[in-house]
């Protein structure tokens, strides 16, 4: 685990300042003591740094050339000068290019603990403001799970056996299903649950080394010119949980280097010699060859990567949650597109129930969404639903025994069918039934008599 303590980085050449701040910062603080300008570097590259003691006084790169190298690395590092007394005019000049202060040597033990106190807490209060004003912005929504199918009902009790454990998990299920709201409510049912919540996405086809950055993090360069940092999602998410989606596009190495970091507990940034601690939990999910059984992609490359499996049932396989599904849906999208649509006709109700949803919840919530969207009902109808949609009503059903028919019979059936529902509707008047199918009432009785409609 991560330390929670703030790190304080000193940096003197005289090996006796730097136990004498070790003895006095020891209990408080996560230390790291260097001797050097270029090491102090390296150090702030590898590690989160929240406080540097600078000497300014050092052979090879002295201190307020240090200084300005480790605010290129991390602006938010804060540095307090470590001075003689005749080079005091020195370091009132250092507080000009981004120290936060300086002390003179000898210091004063009270002097050294009140500053660091002070200057830690600040930076915490700052990180702390920071994170709310950005999860504020960017909390996770996603869509609560619907519906009392036993299908639905298992899967959510074996996904809450699972929040509290640590172990990385493979979320299996069709395009569409709901693999991110599954990963959420793991992290939000678990020890976790207050920390943050991370999503990234696997392209097909990714760059390598543009999405190993994205997750690790990058600290590059050797030299002292050269150096760099910048930190990746296992930092930014660090205490919570990271959902990588379509893991089986990653390729051999990022699936090592992502096994090793879960099994480790330590990962290493792009360009960098030095691993840092991983304080995450890992959820994966694939789209990839699932089946009905729940059984993993077949790559032996990911088994590496997670402990447990969780297959999410498709829509089909749980038609009964269908309903409540659109219900809670219709309610929603009417508020959030501002229309006055608040519930589904029976007809439309059977015809979304009757549906198979290749593309599962997503197809779903993309159908109703257009289909509020352009209607000005509170009632949404049949007459919302795209045609392709219509044509799994159960009022259809003769399609399938139509196999093997010419087009020009299945057009004359569909075509019986679709003007024989019209005219139940209007209760058999022709002159409104003409009205509504939008043609002219001669033309509507020469095709009742043409098509045998009784």
């Amino acid at each position: 685990m991560k330390s929670d303590k703030p790190c304080i980085l000193i940096v003197d050449d005289e090996e006796s300042i730097r136990e004498s701040f070790s003895l006095i910062l020891q209990d408080d603080y996560e230390l790291i003591s260097v001797s050097t300008g270029e090491a102090a570097l390296k150090k702030a590259v590898d590690h989160k740094i929240d406080l540097v003691f600078l000497d300014i006084r050092m052979p090879g790169m002295d201190g307020m050339e240090t200084l300005q190298r480790l605010k290129k690395i991390d602006p938010s590092i804060e540095v307090i000068m470590v001075t003689a007394v005749n080079d005091v005019q020195k370091a009132g000049e250092s507080v000009k290019i981004g120290a936060n202060n300086y002390i003179v040597k000898p210091f004063d033990v009270s002097q050294i603990i009140s500053m660091a106190k002070a200057l830690t807490r600040g930076k915490q209060l700052m990180a702390s403001a920071s994170r709310i004003r950005e999860e504020s912005l960017s909390a996770p929504s996603f869509p609560e799970l619907t519906g009392r199918s036993k299908a639905l009902q298992a899967m959510m009790e074996k996904a809450l056996e699972l929040a509290d454990s640590e172990l990385p998990i493979l979320i299996l299920g069709e395009p569409g299903t709901e693999k991110e709201t599954i990963a959420y409510t793991i992290h939000s049912s678990g020890a976790r649950k207050g920390s943050r919540f991370g999503v990234l996405d696997l392209p097909k086809g990714l760059n390598e080394i543009d999405i190993y950055k994205k997750i690790f993090g990058s600290g590059k360069g050797t030299f002292v010119y050269d150096l760099d940092k910048s930190s990746g999602m296992l930092e930014r998410f660090a205490g919570g949980t990271l959902l990588i989606n379509n893991i089986e596009n990653a390729t051999e190495s990022l699936i090592k280097a992502l096994s090793e970091a879960s099994e480790k507990k330590t990962a290493r940034r792009h360009g960098s010699s030095q691993d840092i601690p991983v304080d995450i939990r890992f959820i994966f999910s694939s789209s990839d060859n699932v089946s009905s059984s729940g059984e993993t992609p077949e790559n032996p490359a990911l088994e590496r990567l997670f402990s447990k499996s969780l297959l999410i049932p498709p829509l089909r396989s749980r038609r009964e949650d269908i309903q409540d599904i659109c219900q809670e849906l219709v309610l929603q999208l009417g508020k959030s597109l501002g229309r006055k649509t608040k519930e589904l006709s029976l007809d439309a109700q059977e015809i979304l129930s009757s549906y198979p949803w290749p593309g599962n919840y997503n197809e779903l919530h993309g159908v109703l969404k257009k289909a509020v969207a352009s209607s000005g009902n509170e009632v949404l109808t049949t007459q919302d639903l795209p045609f392709s949609l219509l044509m799994w009503s159960p009022a259809f059903s003769y399609i399938e025994e139509a196999y093997g028919s010419s087009l020009d019979s299945l057009n004359s059936l569909f075509e019986k069918e679709f003007i024989l529902k019209i005219l139940k509707k209007c209760n058999f008047e022709i002159q409104t039934a003409a009205k509504v199918l939008n043609m002219n009432k001669n033309i509507l009785i020469s095709k009742i008599e043409t098509l045998e409609i009784k």
